[in-house]
């Protein structure tokens, strides 16, 4: 039975691999966010396409272009961030071979993905990723995955997918349904919590660490 490993774990390993100094290379960063969840005293480089979220500012990037084409020179970077960002680029097997392209011999790539989401972004959502198909795309890019988390398990997926739903209801102005299924997830969560990392077929989604 593997262990519950969830984004605090994550953060704290991303952490643990990353040394001062080093050129940390975040693809997709939106407005840059994960930058404050480095303790480390890092060159940060940020880069995103830029488009699918109104919400999101992304005014402070270094590079607004595609991580199909990054302006970087080969070797460059000794870390590299992806998170909930692999679904959104269309082609997903080129982005991870220009990761591969970029990172130093030796370097990290710390990668988060989606297996059961709901839409978002629309239309730039092109994809989600059972376990077997990441170690597919990972090995035919050069990476060896040193560990692959589950992001929780099946009991969350579906705690989770009562809380989308419920949203959807008030946003549609069913409020009494809406509410019913967001306390519906709460008592899923909470009843199930000891029985989720038992299951994980159903997960939202990975937490991956691979080396080059």
């Amino acid at each position: 039975m593997e262990t519950q490993f969830y984004w605090d774990e994550f953060i704290e390993d991303l952490n643990n691999t990353i040394s001062d100094e080093q050129i940390v290379f975040d693809a997709g960063a939106g407005a840059g966010h994960w930058r404050k969840h480095i303790t480390r005293d890092v060159k940060y480089i940020s880069m995103d396409l830029g488009v699918g979220d109104n919400s999101v500012d992304y005014s402070h990037l270094d590079i607004k272009g595609d991580l199909r084409n990054i302006p970087l020179d080969n070797n460059s970077v000794d870390i590299i961030i992806c998170i909930q960002v692999l679904e959104h680029v269309p082609e997903p097997w080129t982005v991870l071979k220009e990761f591969n392209r970029i990172l130093k011999q030796g370097g990290y790539l710390f990668l988060t993905c989606p297996q059961g989401v709901p839409l978002h972004q629309e239309p730039y959502d092109f994809y989600r990723y059972t376990k077997h198909g990441l170690q597919y795309l990972f090995s035919t890019s050069g990476f060896s995955v040193i560990w692959m988390k589950p992001q929780k398990g099946n009991f969350s997926k579906i705690a989770n997918d009562l809380r989308m739903s419920g949203y959807e209801l008030l946003n549609n102005n069913h409020k009494t349904k809406g509410y019913f299924l967001k306390l519906l997830a709460r008592i899923v969560e909470k009843t199930f919590k000891k029985n989720d990392s038992y299951f994980f077929s159903d997960t939202t989604g990975y937490f991956i660490k691979a080396k080059k």
